[in-house]
This record gives structure tokens, sequence and C-alpha cells, in this order.
């Protein structure tokens, strides 16, 4: 066994999680053995995998899985890139038992409220690519970034960005994409490295008021890398968005909770909440000198500035002409990337944001959800880089990306040329990025030199170097001298 399998095999240890379920401890492990078990209609991920360990005992197929139980696929499923373990690997989840990459997104976007929330959470915003290589326009930007209040404070974007995302390529129930993210806020999650990293600005230039930083103290001090972190009003606001649906944020309780912070104000509040709606916006498209298109979000985002650094790169024929610079940072920023692509060749690639680090510091009432606090207009719309090659005959995916930070447009666009414009290997582009680029800035990605999904043996999906994220080709069958192993990186 290689290094490679053998740092598989640990990942898959280290993240085989433990849930309750109607008082029963159920152990839930990424590679559950397959079965043919009736689905009941609403079946969440957990209760298909209780299902399903019932009636392996009672004896009905072991080869055969139910559509939306996890390894209902096999063979190549897709790949997950983010910043934050979990969501990656439960990105993964998704995509095994047959979800699609929106389907995926979402699911990996509720988890990073919970596992990551100074970067992403349900009351800051962001902005998602989704390429359906079917359609005759097969790029379409989400753009969820909120909205002023009367009397200050901001419409939460995430619940109808990532809902507007789900109602147009999403196929597993709403409901059933948010039940992970709740459970790991209501029976706890280990803190990651990359939260641990973010709680260490506390005190410098971060602040948490009040009940806010009650989840995230043990002994009145922060928690540390590996500490269990409960959630509970976490779980409250991901139970309300699960089984009312996003209108509760907008229209319902949470919305109540939300305007009634100011009394005086409350009915002008209700107003903009209801008003409120993800746009869906066409990107801007450059061809390049393949047979491939890049995709690149609209103005207020920075995809104009993007495509001329792109055409520079091609003119110099050299990554580093792609950068344009880093934005200024004057606080701590919050925002966070991530990138699935599913079997049929459908890719999201999304970056939420928070503004600062934490946002606001403070939550929305009695809910858990973090105000929005911008850093300046310019850099948060600045700071979120997403952006899609794939090429316009077959309509096969070669590169998906997304920059998060202060040198967002930068490094993703000099990963993107490099690995794609000049060929070299996708985890040496992206050390390469690291070494330019502001060391806050986090870039995820998937490459596939040849196209995904016709020839997916060929692509990689690197780490960067400066975070602690995961990056996983799911469902790849490896040969025996360990070759496909090679495009799977574990950091």
């Amino acid at each position: 066994m290689n290094a490679n399998s053998k740092a598989g095999n640990l990942m898959r240890t280290l993240f085989t999680s433990v849930h309750k379920n109607q008082g029963q401890a159920l152990t839930v492990s990424s590679r559950p053995q397959k079965a043919t078990c009736t689905r009941r209609r609403g079946q969440t991920l957990l209760a298909g995998l209780s299902v399903m360990a019932l009636t392996v005992v009672a004896g009905c197929d072991a080869h055969k899985p139910q559509e939306g139980v996890i390894g209902y696929v096999s063979g190549f499923a897709g790949a997950v890139s983010a910043e934050e373990p979990r969501a990656a690997l439960i990105g993964e989840d998704v995509l095994t038992a047959g979800g699609t990459a929106a389907d995926a997104a979402v699911a990996m976007a509720s988890t990073l409220t919970v596992t990551l929330p100074s970067r992403a959470g349900w009351g800051g915003g962001g902005v998602c690519m989704s390429r359906l290589p079917q359609e005759g326009k097969p790029v379409k930007v989400y753009a969820f970034m909120p909205e002023v209040l009367p009397g200050g404070g901001f419409v939460p974007g995430m619940p109808r960005g990532l809902y507007a995302l789900h109602a147009a390529s999403g196929t597993m129930r709403w409901e059933t994409l948010l039940t992970e993210a709740e459970n790991l806020a209501r029976f706890g999650t280990p803190v990651s490295r990359a939260f641990a990293k973010d709680l260490a600005h506390v005190g410098q230039g971060v602040d948490l008021h009040g009940e806010a930083a009650v989840p995230f103290l043990k002994d009145g001090r922060l928690l540390k890398e590996g500490e269990r972190m409960v959630q509970l009003r976490a779980a409250s606001t991901l139970s309300a968005l699960r089984t009312k649906g996003v209108g509760d944020a907008y229209a319902g309780n949470l919305a109540r909770i939300i305007a009634d912070e100011l009394p005086d104000l409350a009915q002008q509040r209700r107003g903009v909440l209801r008003r409120y709606s993800a746009q869906k916006l066409d990107p801007i498209v450059v061809e390049t000198q393949g047979n491939e298109d890049l995709y690149l979000p609209p103005a207020p985002f920075a995809g104009p500035i993007a495509a001329k650094a792109w055409s520079h790169a091609e003119n110099a024929g050299n990554a580093v002409a792609a950068r344009v610079g880093t934005l200024p940072a004057p606080v701590p920023y919050g925002s966070t990337g991530f990138v699935v692509a599913d079997r049929g060749g459908m890719t999201v690639s999304c970056v939420l944001s928070m503004g600062r680090l934490f946002g606001s510091g403070q939550t929305l009432g009695a809910t858990s959800m973090f105000g929005f606090q911008p850093i300046t207009t310019e850099f948060d719309v600045k700071s979120m880089m997403p952006l899609l090659i794939g090429n316009r005959h077959n309509h096969d995916l070669r590169l998906a990306a997304a920059g998060a930070g202060a040198s967002a447009i930068s490094d993703a666009l000099q990963f993107a040329y490099g690995s794609y414009g000049l060929k070299t290997v996708a985890q040496s582009s992206i050390a390469e990025v690291a070494k330019d680029g502001d060391q806050m800035t986090r870039v995820t990605g998937v490459y596939c030199p040849d196209g995904a999904p016709s020839k997916v043996d060929t692509c990689s999906v690197p780490f960067d170097p400066r975070g602690s994220g995961v990056s996983r080709m799911v469902g790849v069958e490896f040969t025996g001298d360990g070759s496909a192993l090679g495009n799977i990186q574990f950091k």
C-alpha cells in the first residue's frame, strides 16, 4: 500500500461520524455497505442509512443501493474541493447518493455555516457559477449579496441564493440536503484546523459579541482544533430552513426576528426582506486559444478585470501575467470557496462571504445567523472569483476554480492559466500561486486536461498549501500501480 493510499484510508477513518437518530446511536461510514431498501418520500440521507443498516441485517440485496443512499453511484461520481474538510466529504456523500453538483453545493454550503461560520453563514452572501453542459447557454451566475435593511443590518442573501441554484438544477429534496448540517450543529463536530485558524483571530482585529461567542468557548477560552463544538441555535435555524423552507428567512418567523430588532422600523424591514431575491445573471464569456470558453462572473464582480488579465496571460504565455495585484484588506476578511462536479459534467463553483471574518460578530436576534458586515463595496465583490472553462463542442469540463480573498482574482487566474494554458501539473501550479498570493487567500479547484466526464482518469484536484482543506475525486477506481491515486490530494 503506497503513501497516498494510506492517507486515503486515514482520511476515511478520521471522518467516520457518529450521529443520533430517534435516541439511538448510528455509526455512519463514508463507505457504507450497499443495499436495496425501500426509500420513503422525503427520507434523509441519515434516515436512509438507518433503514439500510436494518434491512441489511434482515437480508435485503446487498449489491443494489437505492437512489438517495450513499453508495448508489458506482464508479466515477464527481469531484469536490473545499477549504474545510467536513464540507468536502459531505459533498462527496451527496454525489455518491446520486445527487447533482447543485445538490452537493447546497449540502456543502449549509455544512460550512456550521463548520466554518467565520466565512460562510445564512446571514451572508456570495456568488455561484453553475454549468449545465447539455444546455445551449451552459453557464448561469447566481449572485446573492446581502442588501441593506432600513435602520441598519442586512438582508440574508445565502438562503435564497442556494435555493435558486437548487431549484434550477437540484434533484434531491431540499430538506434532505440540510439534514447533515443540522445534525453536526445539534450533536457537535470537532473544530477543524481551518476554523481553528480563524478563531485565533478573535481579539486580534475580530470580535465576537455576547451570546455569539458561547458555542466557541470552553471553560472561558476559545475552542482548539479537535475539540467538540455544539451549536444548538444554529441547529434550530437549520431546522427552520429545512422544514419551513428558505421563505422563513424572508416572510416567516426568522424574518420577524430580524425585522423586530428595530421595532419602529419593523414594517419597513419586513417589506425589504420579502422583496429580496437572488439574481440569475449571464456570465462573461472569453474564447480561449483552444476550443474552450472561459466563464467569469459579470460586474459588479471582477469578471471584466479578469477577462483582461486572461488576455494578458495568453499574449505573454506566462501565468504570472494574469496577476492584477492584491486588494487592500484593513481587517481580517471572511470568505471561502468550493468547487463540485458531478458524473454528468455539471459543475458548480461558489464563493461565500460574511464580509469581515465572523461578519458583524453578533447574531441576528435570537437566530444563530451572524450578520453580514462589509469591508468595502469594492473589496466584498472583488474578493470572490469563481470561474469555469468548458469545451464548446463536446461540452466537457476542463477546469473549475474558486478564489476567495484579497488576491482572489490573481490567484484563481494564475492557477487556471498555469494548469490549463501552460499544461502545468495542477498541484505545481497552485503551489506557485500560494507563493505569489496573499497568505489568507485560498483557491479550490479541479482540472481535467482531457475533459470530464469523457476522460476523468486524467483529472487532478489540487489543494492550496495555504489552507487546510480537502480535494477529492469521488469514486475513481485505482489501478494496481496506484497511478490514478495520484489525482487525489489531502492536506
